[in-house]
């Protein structure tokens, strides 16, 4: 059997179902698989951390503190909170968005799309930087236990804030260093095709051979391989012979 790949359950099961209408013997092995994600940041009060990473990174993280305590003054719930906090940051958001959307829809004429690359960069700068201030936010939130739309008291006066930081701001012996391991289970699933189902490879429907154009390559390549083997061969072929004979190599193009 030659093993495709490894993928999600429910990618496994729509590429064997090509595979299959196409006649291939596949075989689907589900397994459960594990991965450590490691995080360093540094955590302290908002006091302890002030001098301790760049001052412009301060100044920012503290602009978003100060955006929440805005929102939160003003009755920010748990259905608008996110819109709330988005255009306390910048009230442009929803027409940099629009911006976006224009330009990615492909409807604006030449000229106009021209002008408006130009603030593109800029524009996707200031969206991603509201996503990092939202996940920023988020983790205040939970690292002080404020529930949005519960009474907040003093817990944003100095609150405790978890910055992530690359090994060399934040080392080991660092006073607010600290370390999260996470363990995360999934389940996968490889994908097994016999080789002999490969001569078959022109049978598999156009829309898998564009959607996973590396798995057809590999198919349809084999196939080549297993029809070249089973032309007739005269004489006899010692051990050297036959593991040239199944060495393969395929190019497009010379590339």
């Amino acid at each position: 059997m030659l093993k495709l790949g490894e993928y999600s359950e429910d990618e496994a099961r729509d590429i064997a179902n090509y595979l299959l209408d196409a006649g291939a013997k596949v075989d689907i092995r589900t397994f459960t698989n594990s991965r450590l994600e490691v995080f360093d940041y540094l955590e302290g009060r908002m006091s302890e951390l002030k001098g301790e990473i760049k001052e412009k990174d301060f100044e920012e993280y503290e602009r978003f503190i100060n955006a929440l305590r805005a929102i939160l003054a003003r009755g920010a719930t748990a259905e608008n909170f996110l819109e709330m906090l988005q255009i306390e940051l910048d009230p442009a958001v929803n027409d940099k968005r629009r911006q976006l959307r224009e330009i990615f829809e492909g409807c604006l004429p030449e000229e106009e799309l021209k002008i408006k690359m130009q603030n593109f960069a800029a524009i996707m700068a200031d969206l991603t930087n509201i996503s990092r201030a939202e996940f920023f936010v988020n983790t205040v939130l939970v690292r002080n236990r404020i529930q949005i739309g519960e009474e907040v008291g003093d817990r944003l006066d100095d609150p405790v804030l978890r910055i992530f930081a690359h090994p060399e701001e934040g080392s080991e012996d660092h006073k607010l260093a600290r370390t999260t391991r996470i363990l995360i289970f999934e389940q996968r699933a490889q994908v097994y095709i016999d080789e002999f189902s490969a001569i078959a490879a022109e049978e598999i429907d156009d829309e898998f051979k564009e959607e996973y154009s590396e798995e057809f390559f590999k198919i349809s390549n084999l196939g080549k391989l297993i029809s070249g083997l089973a032309k007739p061969f005269s004489g006899k072929m010692d051990m050297e012979s036959f593991s040239e004979r199944c060495n393969f190599q395929s190019e497009d193009d010379g590339k």
